[in-house]
């Protein structure tokens, strides 16, 4: 028999939301008498929107409603989170949830003790695009970038997702919103449920929060930091185990590839190799805010292994499942960690150390993807086809356009 909640008696609309291949945010309405059907059979619908931009043809998909993520929106309004399936009720493996779901039973045991955190930067503008103050890290200050990020937090946690702080960014007009510890499935629903609360909790006050890597050319772009937490890979001293080091050996063999998922846009790149804290190598560090992968010595159970080369614009549940993936592979494989790199890096020529860079743009890194064995055995090849089409679609619009910055440079050149 199909659970419903209670609450459901409430709402006219249920919103059944999932997210398309390159992470946006959709939905389909339905009225609240088809809750049932939706959690039991799933609603049919047409499933080439989660192609992206490299839509071709209508493919009919159910999208099935999972019970435990229903929120209330207000003025009768509900949302839930669903999985994509198949005509016959199979779940599609082109659905990024189903996707990270498999990633998740691939993993077994190590998956039963892993969880992640996650720090989620935006910035906050006025209608003229620009930030709405000139704060920097910790600002005390109580104007109107709080109010929202105060709001937008007390709405995140009202639809049951933790959270473990909020407070100013180092960029004018941006913030950080940290959402608690959860296993892998519920961190990635609650960094879509986030975002979008964020985004109409800004449009409330008459703002626009934007997630882009870096929206504001000579300012701090924005990350999103994923804090990985197993008793198997970090010990009750807050020391990596081997398996832990295996771990974390994996993700950065895999780090090129990875910055596909991580860093999906054309304009990630303006934020990677931008500063001191954006990553540009594949390194991991004890204290380096450069380093792609930091380690969090002798915190204990508060101990992380954070990765820190991806941003708000990344598809979480793809990136989930790359990230726990990789780090298998490590383990399996029993791979190597070299020590720490504790010094900044830099792009000193004269430096006799050499560490592989990543990706400096965004074609390099697709290519690296779709050549990287260990993601394209984890991911379905129409997710992979659909994912590196779209972002190649977006590729060759961004090359047909011309910048301010060219009219700027070249306009009055002989």
């Amino acid at each position: 028999m199909t659970s419903i909640p209670p609450s459901a008696e409430s709402f006219r609309w249920i919103r059944l939301a999932f997210v398309d291949v390159l992470g946006t945010s959709c939905a389909l309405a339905i009225p609240s008498g088809r809750l049932a059907e939706a959690i039991e059979t799933g609603v049919l619908f047409d499933g080439s929107a989660l192609q992206g931009p490299a839509r071709y043809l209508e493919v009919d998909m159910r999208l099935r409603a999972d019970p435990s993520t229903l929120v209330d929106l207000g003025d009768g309004e509900a949302r839930v989170t669903c999985t994509v399936l198949t005509p016959d009720g199979t779940p599609w493996l082109g659905d990024p949830r189903s996707a990270l779901q498999v990633a998740v039973d691939q993993a077994g045991e190590l998956a039963d003790h892993y969880t992640a955190s996650a720090e989620l930067e935006f910035y906050l503008l006025d209608d003229a695009g620009e930030p709405i103050d000139e704060g920097g890290y910790f600002d005390d200050s109580r104007g109107l970038g709080w109010q929202v990020t105060r709001a937008s937090a007390a709405e995140i946690e009202g639809h049951g997702i933790e959270i473990g702080g909020c407070h100013h960014e180092d960029g004018p007009g941006q913030y950080e919103i940290g959402l608690a510890r959860q296993a892998p499935l519920a961190l990635a629903d609650g960094l879509v449920v986030a975002k979008e609360t964020i985004r109409r909790v800004a449009a409330s006050f008459g703002l626009q929060a934007t997630f882009m890597a870096r929206p504001l050319s000579g300012l701090a772009g924005s990350g999103l930091h994923l804090h990985q937490r197993s008793s198997d890979l970090i010990d009750s001293q807050g020391e990596l185990t081997v398996p832990g080091r295996s771990f974390l050996a994996g993700q950065l063999a895999h780090a090129r590839a990875l910055a596909a998922l991580a860093s999906p846009t054309v304009n990630s790149y303006r934020r990677l190799h931008a500063g001191p804290e954006a990553p540009s190598t594949a390194i991991w560090s004890n204290a380096n805010r450069s380093a792609l992968i930091r380690v969090s010595r002798g915190n204990g159970e508060e101990s992380s292994i954070e990765y820190r080369g991806a941003d708000p614009m990344a598809n979480a549940y793809l990136l989930l499942a790359a990230l726990l993936t990789t780090g298998l592979a490590g383990v399996v494989d029993e791979l190597e960690l070299g020590p720490p790199h504790d010094e900044g890096t830099g792009f000193d020529p004269s430096s006799a150390r050499r560490y592989e860079s990543l990706p400096r743009n965004l074609d390099e890194a697709l290519d690296e993807l779709a050549h990287d064995d260990v993601l394209v055995d984890l991911f379905d090849p129409a997710l992979l086809d659909n994912l590196l089409d779209g972002r190649r679609t977006e590729l060759e619009s961004f090359r047909a356009h011309v910048t301010s910055w060219e009219r700027d440079r070249y306009l009055d050149e002989a």
